[in-house]
């Protein structure tokens, strides 16, 4: 019964929230599907890189379904060991650097990322309703090769997506690319209070520069818990046990096919301290850090969260058993 009413309910709101809300994404030459636009062939449907993820086949939600559309070469975003990473955010490229290349010129307001429009159009009711968004990386540069379980959670800014500026300050600790070149991407699920729920993926090329010699490899990422306060939901303080120590994955939820979460509807996962992503660089996804190690490789199998009230361990066996019921 949980699962109809679940879709029941995402049907409702698709319906009746209004379609102009314009969304955001991570804009820079280095991603796939930099050029893509809603005229586009390729697709029967709108693809552009704002467009969010919902209810979606692996194909359709993986890479947002760009693949067809990579980067050129030597279009490559850098990271650098130890300092901040700038990236632009935007509801249209017009709104960004690289507004000469989008449908609509330019149409930038200095740090707003959503030009002559509030912040409903990025789902966020305010300041204080932005839930976070994160950096996540492979070291591989070979897409045919990456699976959504390589990807490691490196950066996470929690007032995400406020800004069109967004810095992420990235680890001392992180090793150099091999051959110069990995694969990031960038993630967001935001706050249930203003819009239909989904989540965003955009992916591009990446570099991390000013490494050190000695650097550390990075952990087995595992999937999240959640684990800390949820005063909305009744839990008042935070439960360490139940978090996720060490490299995490991305959250992937709410699609039809590949997804790692299986939070309800309206208790959307988050990139915030609800499952263990401190604001800033996450310094604990490296082997040097034998007890992270550790709890890493215990969890490696997904397990609900014994404190939500959204997935209990009463009501599914495995994780075979959550996905029929989508």
């Amino acid at each position: 019964m949980i699962y109809s009413v679940t879709r029941l309910f995402f049907i409702v709101v698709v319906v009746v929230v209004p379609s102009v809300y314009a969304h955001i994404a991570f804009w820079h030459p280095s991603m796939w599907g930099f050029n893509v636009t809603d005229k586009d062939p390729a697709y029967s449907y709108d693809n552009r890189p704002v467009v969010p993820l919902a209810r979606m086949t692996f194909n359709e939600w993986w890479f947002h379904n760009h693949l067809r559309y990579p980067p050129h070469p030597n279009d490559v975003f850098e990271l650098p060991a130890g300092k901040a990473a700038v990236a632009e955010l935007g509801c249209n490229k017009g709104a960004t650097t690289w507004w000469n290349s989008s449908e609509g010129g330019d149409v930038r307001q200095g740090d707003w990322p959503c030009p002559r429009s509030t912040s409903v159009q990025f789902h966020t009711t305010g300041i204080d309703d932005v839930k976070g968004c994160a950096l996540a990386i492979v070291y591989e540069s070979d897409v045919s090769k990456i699976k959504p379980e390589d990807f490691t959670v490196f950066s996470v800014n929690q007032t995400c997506v406020w800004h069109r500026f967004t810095t992420f300050q990235v680890p001392a600790d992180m090793p150099a690319c091999p051959g110069g070149k990995c694969t990031c991407a960038w993630f967001w699920i935001h706050s249930p209070d203003s819009g239909s729920e989904q989540m965003y993926m955009n992916a591009f090329q990446c570099t991390v520069a000013g490494s050190k010699h000695d650097a550390p490899a990075l952990m087995k990422p595992q999937v999240a818990r959640r684990c800390g306060a949820d005063p909305e939901h009744g839990i008042t303080h935070p439960t360490p046990s139940n978090c996720t120590h060490g490299a995490k994955q991305p959250l992937y939820w709410l699609q039809d096919e590949g997804n790692n979460m299986f939070e309800d509807y309206m208790g959307p996962p988050f990139y915030n301290d609800l499952y263990d992503f401190k604001d800033g660089a996450q310094n604990d996804i490296f082997m040097t850090n034998t007890k992270n190690a550790v709890q890493s490789q215990k969890r490696d199998i997904y397990q609900p969260s014994r404190f939500s009230r959204f997935w209990g361990n009463e009501l599914h066996a495995s994780r075979e058993t959550m996905i029929e019921g989508v």
